[in-house]
């Protein structure tokens, strides 16, 4: 009985998990949202469309990569304008919620296929999340609540039951109650995105050491990141925050639902992705996240905000006046029409949109095609450059095998901290060497040197080419006078670079 009893709790427990119904507040957060973010992408590549996803152009199709060539069709340039016109077009209706549904299944069709035809910039992480939040939103009815579709819903109905509210004033809409089943999709596959970066980031020993943080902060692959390049100085933060990082995401699918577990991962999630935009330059990938995050906003969230801003209106507030005038003023901007009348209109919308995008870039002409002269040729190459492409490799400078030296007196996991120059006899000194990949195995000394340059003590060991660093102990004894010593590194039979060690009296 007591078996029965558990069974029947467990699966109420999924059932209430799946389906329960809401109101979809947290999706329609997240279509008006993603689409938004989508087209800080797309808008700008629309002029390149010809050039990016089509025959007339230079497209690179992912499948490719894979030995399965024109397992998806390359179109011609026309019609890579008007894919990428009818796209730019359905993630604005998708976004406002007009014919929702259709948008969004048009718009991920699109978007996918073009992804799958640029491999080299278009199809990237957050492109691939982009497409999979697109595909949960086109099976929710994230369409039912702050949408156009919505809005004429619900003039339809007061029609028929012959009201006449006032169209754009929120205190008439009337909800309509779902499944929560889409929501709780796009919730697991956040927390599964992190769980799997988190399983990856564990089989990379690289990522605990701060090694291959350090080298993307210092770099400008995404964009510029002046503050990924000061923090670089201070590689045992990044071993701290490598270790917070997997903590979270592992954490993050079984704690992020409600409470103060929601609270804090959502909180260190805005931080973690804030500290990609400032630290590595990314931008689009934040606000991706950012936006899928918004399918964490619950029905009494949404209660809660619609009772403060109803008391801000009670007391008189100008601000929710003006928003109140606006939505009714919108409202009756839309005119009546039935739903067959309304898909007509919304597909001559769109039609007419990919033939006004074909046809502005018929006249830009950004290849040139139709000019007097012909195509734009493509330039040649400087004939230096070509030398410098084609000729055989040089030899790597010794000392640009070296990143780094640093002396300290402490160590966190394999970083040196407390770093510093003045010591006294009987203290630890430990200097590190940090090393840029690749490199070949290495036989690398760290000398102690006096003032006359006198070697008092040699140390070396070997890093073979899969180590990004070595560390090196001393102590200075007794026997030592005061003054100035040197830390020399040697390699490949020459000096690297040295640092000046103060012992200084007890």
């Amino acid at each position: 009985m007591s078996t029965q009893h558990a069974s029947d709790t467990k699966r109420n427990a999924f059932s209430e998990f799946f389906f329960a119904e809401e109101v979809p507040y947290g999706m329609a957060f997240v279509r008006m949202l993603l689409p938004m973010v989508l087209l800080l992408v797309m808008v700008p590549r629309w002029i390149h469309a010809r050039e990016l996803f089509s025959l007339d152009g230079a497209a690179a199709p992912l499948a490719d990569n894979y030995g399965y060539f024109d397992f998806v069709p390359v179109p011609g340039g026309t019609l890579a304008v008007a894919l990428a016109t009818l796209l730019v077009a359905t993630l604005v209706t998708s976004s406002l919620g007009w014919f929702t549904r259709l948008s969004l299944c048009v718009s991920l069709i699109i978007y996918t296929y073009l992804n799958l035809l640029d491999c080299l910039s278009t199809l990237t992480k957050y492109s691939a999340i982009a497409a999979h939040g697109m595909l949960i939103l086109s099976l929710s009815n994230c369409g039912a609540v702050w949408s156009v579709d919505s809005f004429l819903k619900r003039r339809a109905a007061a029609r028929l039951r012959g009201d006449s509210p006032e169209n754009g004033s929120p205190a008439n809409w009337q909800r309509h109650r779902f499944p929560v089943w889409p929501r709780r999709l796009m919730q697991l596959l956040i927390g599964v995105i992190y769980l799997g970066a988190a399983f990856t980031k564990m089989h990379t020993p690289a990522f605990f050491s701060s090694d291959q943080m350090l080298h993307w902060l210092m770099t400008n692959v995404n964009n510029s990141n002046p503050v990924g390049e000061y923090l670089s100085f201070y590689p045992a933060t990044l071993v701290v925050s490598a270790y917070v990082t997997v903590l979270w995401e592992v954490l993050f699918i079984f704690v992020a639902w409600r409470g103060w577990g929601r609270t804090i991962m959502l909180g260190l999630g805005v931080t973690f992705h804030l500290g990609t935009t400032l630290l590595l330059g990314l931008y689009i990938f934040p606000l991706v996240c950012f936006s899928l995050y918004s399918c964490y906003i619950y029905e009494e969230d949404v209660n809660r905000m619609a009772a403060f801003f109803s008391r801000l209106e009670q007391r008189g507030s100008r601000v929710m006046t003006r928003v109140g005038s606006a939505f009714e003023s919108i409202g009756k901007a839309i005119p009546e029409v039935s739903p067959r009348q309304g898909l007509l209109v919304f597909g001559g919308v769109l039609l007419l949109l990919v033939c006004g995008g074909v046809g502005f870039e018929h006249q830009l002409d950004p290849m040139g095609a139709r000019r007097a002269e012909g195509a734009w040729p493509l330039k040649e190459l400087d004939p230096t450059v070509v030398d410098s492409m084609l000729r055989r490799s040089e030899r790597v400078r010794e000392s640009d095998k070296y990143l780094s030296f640093g002396i300290g007196s402490g160590m966190l996991g394999d970083v040196l901290i407390n770093r510093r120059d003045t010591f006294q006899h009987g203290d630890p000194i430990l200097a590190q060497c940090t090393l840029n990949p690749p490199h070949e195995d290495m036989w690398i000394e760290c000398n102690l040197h006096d003032a006359d340059n006198r070697i008092i003590d040699r140390v070396g060991q070997v890093a073979d080419r899969s180590m990004l660093r070595v560390s090196y102990a001393f102590v200075l004894p007794e026997s030592l006078e005061p003054g100035t010593y040197y830390l020399v590194v040697r390699s490949g039979g020459q000096e690297i670079t040295r640092r000046p060690v103060q012992l200084l009296a007890r």
